[in-house]
């Protein structure tokens, strides 16, 4: 092939070139959007096993089937340093904090502005959010703040563990930066605000057991205009941008909705909508999902994760509205025809607009035995609003990151450890009350905010941290994870018991190997 001078020069078709992203003001503003990106691909992993599989360890959840499902389990054969989940967080919560590294460095040698100190505080906070993650997870992790660049691409690393004061120290300068030059209310919807960086900065100040800044930071928030909802408004709609959601990973169907048209099965949307209600599908006759799954039933679903006995009996479901709201209990025949149940030979069916009963009759065993397929389900990412047909898998509807009622708990726990019953008892009948029932006037306990942690934020992704963090994750685990009725769903009361190390992750192998197993060793019990 001839070659010639013109040809071979590279020409920039978009402009967007590495000088203009990391040495203007509006590149960079490009680049923090970048970041918002690689935070709603962490939810896109396959069947959102990663993110799910935290919320199956823990006493709300029953874990059926599927990939991850080895973590409801806490099965020793599969949770291991060559697990995906723990490969997939841990590159791509660095992959995050090396972008953020990138902006803030390109952004400190600019001369200041609004427009470069938001970029710089959105990259903080984003760097705060994924190295918190990362050390509740991992307990043990690499703390690295300098861009990679040309020049030192090759540099020897120092891969150590940081001790906890260095963990926490990073993380409150980050956040102290985010909230002090973070908008209000940015023109876009979506972005990091002070409320998401001060609940942040709560989060990450009841870890480090300093109840003063808890309580601090929730009072901003209230005093900057945030409020609890309606219940029925918290999840109920595509469009989540209320006024108690503190942060929001936006989906649409528009572009940089995070729709990918050239490949629709590949990377659309996301797979929350699916997790947490049971596959009721399967009991209907039909050939694909498009006959087998309805809107009244929230449409297609996996039912990888559905919710405990344990939890279902901590309302009150006379009077706590969130037992209905936040859960499906009852899965209807859409269908026009009766549909045969169970054993064909007991001839049990079930006539259209009918409810199928959570037990069938089994021929091996000769008895009723409880189904998983109509088992109760949580329908907060259920997802009727974006789907174009009920056998779509995909969903668009928005993803609350942060909420006001967990902030609200967390100052509740927080003035219960100062000793503050008044204002314990304040915080923590913002959510109670809402949810229908009287007034608490008793003595507040923890085992009250472990409860009420549990009934307003189940599947919400902070469970097994909570649990962790209050020494109480075997307890209970060991007490209440899956249901009796369902034996293959409670072997985690067993192996987690038997193997503490499931305290926290494993290291991935591959970063192991990467760092060095001399200068960072995989975490004990691996």
């Amino acid at each position: 092939m001839n070659s010639c001078a013109d040809f071979l020069t590279e020409k920039n078709e978009t402009n967007y070139s590495a000088e203009y992203i990391y040495g203007s003001p509006d590149g960079l503003k490009l680049a923090t959007t970048a970041l918002y990106a690689l935070d709603r691909d962490y939810y896109n992993d396959t069947e959102a096993s990663t993110r799910v599989a935290l919320d199956r360890s823990t006493d709300l959840a029953t874990s059926i089937g599927g990939t991850g499902n080895f973590y409801g389990n806490y099965n020793p054969v599969y949770l291991k340093p060559s697990a995906a989940q723990p490969k997939w967080m841990w590159q791509k919560m660095y992959a995050m904090i090396g972008k953020c590294n990138d902006i803030i460095a390109a952004g400190e040698e600019m001369p200041q502005n609004s427009l470069v100190t938001q970029a710089i505080a959105e990259a903080k906070a984003f760097r705060a959010q994924s190295y918190f993650l990362l050390f509740r997870t991992f307990d043990r992790i690499w703390l690295n703040t300098e861009s990679t660049t040309s020049e030192n691409v090759n540099t020897p690393r120092d891969y150590k563990a940081a001790s906890r004061k260095e963990v926490f120290d990073l993380l409150y300068a980050d956040l102290d930066y985010a909230i002090k030059n973070l908008a209000e209310k940015p023109e876009d919807i979506g972005r990091f605000t002070k409320a998401a960086a001060r609940h942040l900065k709560a989060k990450v100040a009841l870890w480090n057991e300093d109840w003063d800044t808890v309580i601090a930071q929730t009072d901003s928030i209230e005093m900057a205009g945030y409020a609890l909802v309606n219940l029925e408004d918290v999840f109920n709609a595509a469009n989540l941008n209320h006024n108690e959601a503190l942060l929001v990973q936006q989906f649409s169907k528009n572009p940089g909705g995070y729709l990918v048209t050239a490949s629709p099965n590949n990377v659309v949307g996301h797979d929350m909508a699916t997790q947490f209600i049971a596959i009721y599908r399967n009991e209907i006759p039909g050939d694909g999902p498009d006959k087998t799954c309805s809107f009244l039933n929230w449409g297609y679903t996996y039912g990888r994760c559905l919710p405990s006995p344990y939890l279902l009996g901590l309302y009150d479901k006379a009077k706590d509205k969130r037992y209905q709201i936040y859960y499906v209990h009852k899965y209807v025949n859409f269908t026009k025809d009766t549909i045969v149940y169970g054993d064909p030979a007991k001839n049990v069916k079930i006539a259209p607009d009918s409810v199928f009963p959570i037990q069938k009759w089994n021929k091996d065993t000769k008895s009723l035995t409880w189904n998983q397929q109509v088992f109760p389900g949580c329908v907060k990412f259920g997802d009727i609003y974006t789907r174009a047909t009920p056998g779509e898998a995909k969903s668009f509807k928005d993803i609350i990151v942060y909420r006001l009622a967990e902030t609200y708990i967390m100052a509740a726990e927080a003035a219960l450890r100062k000793g503050d019953q008044t204002l314990a008892k304040k915080y923590y009948n913002k959510t109670w009350q809402r949810a229908g029932n009287d007034e608490f006037t008793g003595t507040l306990r923890m085992v009250d905010i472990m409860n009420e942690q549990a009934r307003e934020l189940a599947f919400e992704g902070d469970r097994w941290y909570f649990l962790k963090r209050t020494g109480k994750l075997i307890e209970q685990v060991q007490k209440y994870i899956g249901d009796d009725r369902l034996p293959a769903t409670i072997v985690g009361r067993k192996n987690l018991p038997a193997n503490p190390q499931f305290l926290r992750w494993p290291i991935p192998e591959s970063e192991v190997i990467n760092m060095g197993a001399d200068k960072f060793p995989q975490n004990p019990g691996y």
